[in-house]
């Protein structure tokens, strides 16, 4: 897809109520039914993800593997600020799995653009069986892209690719960047069972063609049982909103640590990489610590002639849902680093309100807000020339 003259930095004045100009970095989508009875094949239907409500409770499904209780009623999933604690009867909003809605819900919050992750999406990657692991992502980037055309220069689709095989991988990148017209793709941060991790040599191929493409690599977290992490699952007992709390941010310092220690950034210097959905200033302090560990350990397994907070500096991203504690001594040490996401329209978004926070707070100045809710994103994703 070519860059947009709409979405430059030139063209936008300062905030104002009436025109949208937030880039959203972090949004999703709800896939519909028809995902799975019309473009994911027969032969792998039975993988397709389902929701099994009881009362009180509902749990995801995929294949063989059932996930945890989680409390309250299924539909919460695509209904921002309805948590089932916040709401026994959640109402999923329209524009989670229509484009139109959307559009005019993007409008309310000042948002112009907006890159969009699934929802279902976040559950098939556990899938581990090869075939039809590709399969479910393409039967939802396709459909992501029809959502997309609707408004192709404000819907920006984010590919999601398998984690059961490199160069199934690679193949779906590839696809989505040069034919579904994609800004971006995706995978989650886990690595589980005999399935490649990000730092096997399998994985440098698509690197170099990211980085060839112009286009990130977002790891993107999920909390629904169906992917393994069974220690935390041991630890805390199947116990919702403790996993959650942890399971995000925990997993995105691995991440983190998985693209710094191996080299990965050293032997990429042009590669973006994106840890979305956890928050921004954890990463502060983290990346100090592994400054630290260079000191004092080094990381032989990477090759590095950089610090790790100079890697970070150049080609990494967080996202922020709101004014966190310490973000300004963040953007201090990494201005270009931080984007806005609203993660609508999931139960734990906010909508209406969800770029409030951060329009209205006096903690930051204007060009640390402008960076937030516009000029970094357009830098993630490619858009800014």
């Amino acid at each position: 897809m070519a860059t947009r003259e709409a979405i430059t930095t030139e063209d936008v004045a300062a905030p104002t109520p009436t025109r949208p100009w937030v880039f959203d970095a972090d949004g999703h989508v709800v896939e519909p039914p028809r995902v799975w009875d019309e473009l994911l094949p027969a032969r792998y239907r039975d993988y397709a993800p389902r929701v099994l409500q009881s009362d009180g409770y509902f749990r995801f499904a995929c294949g063989d593997r059932v996930g945890f209780p989680i409390p309250g009623r299924s539909e919460s999933v695509g209904a921002p600020g309805q948590t089932p604690k916040q709401s026994a009867t959640p109402v999923a909003a329209r524009g989670g799995s229509e484009p139109a809605p959307r559009l005019s819900d993007m409008a309310v919050d000042h948002i112009d653009a907006a890159a969009l992750y699934p929802t279902y999406g976040l559950m098939i990657q556990g899938v581990t069986e090869r075939d039809p692991a590709l399969a479910l992502c393409r039967a939802v980037n396709d459909w992501l892209a029809e959502y997309c055309s609707h408004a192709p220069d404000r819907l920006i689709g984010i590919g999601a690719l398998p984690m059961t095989d490199a160069a199934d991988a690679l193949g779906e990148a590839r696809r989505c960047v040069e034919e579904l017209g994609f800004r971006g793709v995706w995978r989650r941060p886990e690595h589980f069972g005999a399935l490649p991790r990000l730092q096997d040599e399998t994985y440098e191929p698509l690197w170099s063609y990211i980085e060839d493409a112009g286009v990130p690599f977002a790891i993107h977290p999920g909390m629904s049982g169906l992917v393994p992490f069974d220690e935390l699952e041991r630890r805390y007992d199947g116990y919702f909103s403790a996993l959650h709390a942890a399971h995000f941010v925990v997993e995105q310092m691995m991440a983190l640590t998985t693209f710094v220690a191996y080299g990965i950034l050293e032997r990429h210097p042009r590669l973006r990489v994106a840890f979305l959905e956890s928050g921004a200033v954890w990463a502060l302090s983290y990346v100090h610590r592994l400054d630290e560990h260079l000191e004092l350990f080094g990381f032989d397994g990477g090759s590095l002639t950089m610090r790790p907070s100079e890697y970070f500096r150049r080609q990494c991203f967080v996202s922020v849902e709101e004014v966190e504690p310490g973000l300004g001594v963040m953007l201090d040490a990494y201005p270009e680093s931080v984007v806005f996401a609203s993660d609508y329209p999931h139960a734990d978004g906010t909508f209406p309100g969800s770029t409030r926070a951060l329009l209205e707070t006096h903690d930051l100045d204007e060009t640390s807000t402008r960076r937030i809710l516009r000029d970094n994103a357009l830098r993630l994703y490619g858009l800014d020339g």
